[in-house]
């Protein structure tokens, strides 16, 4: 997979720090060995925090060029997930739709973290503003991805916006 220009110099999450044009996966400083593949996916899914990614997109960007099944898709998430000790939390399955990234990347080197502003003290400035808003946007966003990921009970069904 090419990085290309417009992907990060660096992603941060939980303890990891992924840096794609050195195609290495760090984990308290430390490189983790991965398969090219499974890295691929990773940047892919880290890119594109709290986004579905389709699983056409992801096996385009793994495998271009090649002809793969789900499966191939399905063995690279799982080897993923145990790189990363995770039990489904950091790479979530869209049932029917395909991935998301939701481990909540680390501000980059410079940036400040989303100012978490009390009901009664409204930001100051419009970034500030504008920089709650993302925020809590994205932690809805990813709330609700999870919550569609599992099926409720039939009773639940009725009343689910993720389920029929």
């Amino acid at each position: 997979m090419d990085s290309g220009p417009s992907a990060p110099t660096r992603i941060a999450f939980l303890d990891f720090e992924l840096l794609p044009a050195q195609r290495l996966l760090l984990r308290a400083g430390r490189p983790l060995p991965s398969g090219a593949r499974a890295y691929d996916l990773l940047v892919l899914l880290a890119s594109r925090p709290g986004e579905v990614v389709s699983k056409r997109a992801l096996m385009a960007g793994a495998w271009p060029h090649t002809v793969v099944v789900e499966a191939n898709l399905r063995v690279q998430i799982a080897a993923l997930r145990k790189l990363l000790g995770d039990a489904g939390s950091a790479i979530v399955n869209v049932a029917g739709r395909g991935y998301a990234f939701t481990a909540v990347p680390a501000p980059q080197a410079g940036e400040a973290a989303a100012p978490a502003h009390a009901a009664g003290n409204p930001p100051s400035t419009p970034a500030q503003a504008a920089a709650g808003a993302t925020a809590s946007c994205s932690a809805s966003m990813v709330a609700g991805l999870v919550r569609c990921t599992s099926k409720p009970a039939a009773s639940a069904r009725a009343t689910s916006a993720c389920w029929p």
